[in-house]
């Protein structure tokens, strides 16, 4: 018997899977310093009365600009960054939440990624530092009241929280230190009170009447009213006060609103007790309603200011908009 060797082909299959490739990791510093972590400090107690409406803002860090310089760290194509709102997803505390102010506009803490319109450049060679883009990024931090109030009025035991990290496409790196993270500290500083204070500007309007265009001198007051901001609480629920004056109508020049309608003077607030000026848009403390103290009183001068040695005759206008901040 001949036997007969036979050939069998199997056929082996080759699998495989077809993976994206991974995004070429961004880095975002300061500029200069190279600083991965900025910090607001609300560095004092924050009292938030619980008769407020929600969303009323309870506290607003100062108006920052930080320059920023973002590269990608492998090679690849151009990248855009991002302000990724809330990195680490958690709960910022009780009858409150966070928000983000860029560009005008207020972002809440669960409103995601926020776009920089900047775009880091295509990296090409990842034997050198990839090239960078650098832009200066301005905003604000603030907290509102939200929510049912804290049985313990604390509203929050949050010892750091972070607002925002800047970084591309992908997502917030979840590695530590890579990019430019925004925390706040000292949220236990923050506390409900009872009530909320009422607020009297008098005069409501403040008239500065018929003003000669005589002995003009650019920078000089023409003339001058007093006016006062009159606190007072009802409940026993001891509380600090910070007030911000902000332009409803008219431009700023320094620490003077020009109004639209003449811009031959300027109004400068001044206190009446020291004459120092008061900014506009910039939290001044302004009273303190504590243990017995239920009702308090601060006095301002509104001062006209020269701003052109050839004024224009006629009339003019400008608004300003109180608000109070509870310590």
């Amino acid at each position: 018997m001949t036997y007969r060797s036979v050939t069998r082909w199997c056929p082996i299959v080759l699998m495989t899977a077809l993976l994206p490739v991974s995004a070429a990791a961004m880095t975002c510093t300061t500029q200069g310093a190279g600083e991965f972590i900025l910090r607001a400090d609300l560095s004092s107690t924050v009292a938030i009365p619980a008769t407020l409406p929600d969303g009323t803002a309870v506290w607003r860090s100062e108006r920052l600009s930080v320059a920023v310089e973002c590269a990608k760290e492998e090679v690849g194509g151009p990248e855009d960054v991002f302000l990724y709102l809330n990195p680490e997803n958690i709960q910022i505390g009780q009858g409150i939440r966070a928000g983000l102010t860029v560009g005008g506009v207020d972002f809440l803490q669960t409103s995601g990624r926020i776009p920089t319109h900047q775009t880091a450049p295509a990296c090409k060679d990842a034997s050198t530092r990839c090239p960078a883009v650098s832009f200066n990024l301005p905003f604000t931090v603030f907290i509102e009241k939200y929510g049912p109030t804290p049985p313990s009025g604390i509203a929050s035991d949050v010892r750091d929280f972070r607002m925002f990290q800047v970084d591309g496409t992908t997502g917030p790196n979840p590695v530590p230190d890579r990019n430019l993270n925004y925390l706040i500290n000292n949220l236990s500083g923050l506390r409900f009170v009872a009530c909320d204070a009422e607020l009297r500007v008098m005069p409501e309007t403040i008239d500065f009447g018929d003003v000669a265009i005589a002995n003009v001198r650019v920078g000089e007051v023409a003339t001058f009213q007093r006016f006062a901001l009159a606190t007072s609480r009802v409940c026993d629920s001891p509380f600090s006060l910070n007030a911000r004056l902000t332009p409803v109508s008219g431009v700023l020049s320094g620490d003077v609103l020009v109004p639209v309608n003449n811009d031959s003077v300027g109004i400068r607030i001044t206190n009446a007790y020291d004459n120092m000026p008061v900014r506009y848009n910039e939290p001044f403390h302004l009273n303190d309603l504590l243990d017995g103290n239920y009702s308090a009183t601060a006095d301002f001068k509104a001062e006209l200011i020269w701003q052109t040695q050839t004024p224009q005759p006629g009339p003019f206008s400008a608004e300003v908009m109180v608000d109070l901040f509870y310590k």
